[in-house]
């Protein structure tokens, strides 16, 4: 199935791209299109890195090699091209320059490179909805990755309608232990740290809604930090 979407303005290089850094103590930045090409060929494939321009995302994972993605309509697409989702990484910094061109976007429930190669929007939705049904301090049943992932998003949901300091008034101790355990089972560090710090101070609040929701994402932090566990550790899910 083939999708074109076309820029509003048909001018692709205006404005600005993002990039955001999953494994890096710089978790974000904007990146002028004149230094789009020297950033792109510099970043660290390890840091996890994915450009986003005019709503395609383009995931560097490995030093030769990229992931082309975007969201149209309330679906996940991704590209496809000589038959294969895994491009070229050369491939990615041109799409990035023009993103409004005729690809050949495909759903992402449509296609599969081997088990653990992709990790479609949808299934990831589908176990975060999973995660948060759970109560994983009465029954901490099930896999041990989605029991870290229960107590993430609780201290995550928390956070965000009241304040990173919640856990203070309605937790056991043993209760934020298992939040920053969790954190640091997802190698997130920094929001490990901050749970480590919790005292009633909108200050911490507002960090914590800044890193785990980079430009008003929400938790697209964890959400990404999910992506990559599913891949380095499937026996953690069952």
């Amino acid at each position: 199935m083939r999708h074109r979407i076309a820029s509003p303005d048909g001018l692709h290089t205006r404005g600005v791209i993002r990039l955001r850094l999953y494994r890096a103590r710089e978790r974000q930045r904007l990146i002028d299109p004149a230094d789009l090409e020297v950033t792109y060929v510099a970043v660290e494939p390890e840091t996890t890195p994915v450009f986003e321009h005019d709503g395609v995302m383009v995931w560097v994972s490995d030093p030769d090699h990229c992931r082309v993605e975007r969201r149209v309509h309330g679906q996940d697409l991704h590209l496809v091209e000589s038959g294969t989702n895994i491009l070229p990484r050369a491939r990615g910094l041109e799409i990035l320059r023009a993103p409004g061109e005729d690809y050949r976007w495909v759903h992402s429930l449509d296609w599969r490179w081997g088990a653990g190669e992709y990790l479609d929007r949808d299934r990831i939705e589908a176990i975060v909805d999973r995660a948060v049904d759970m109560e994983p301090w009465a029954v901490p049943e099930g896999p041990v990755g989605l029991v870290h992932l229960s107590h993430l998003m609780w201290f995550h949901n928390g956070a965000m309608a009241n304040g990173a300091a919640w856990p203070l008034d309605d937790c056991a101790a043993e209760q934020i232990a298992a939040f920053a355990a969790a954190a640091i089972y997802f190698e997130l560090d920094d929001i490990a740290d901050l749970i480590g710090r919790l005292e009633a101070d909108d200050a911490l609040s507002h960090e914590y809604w800044d890193l785990s929701s980079p430009f008003g994402e929400d938790a697209s932090l964890i959400r990404d930090a999910l992506r990559c566990k599913l891949v380095e550790a499937p026996e953690d899910w069952g």
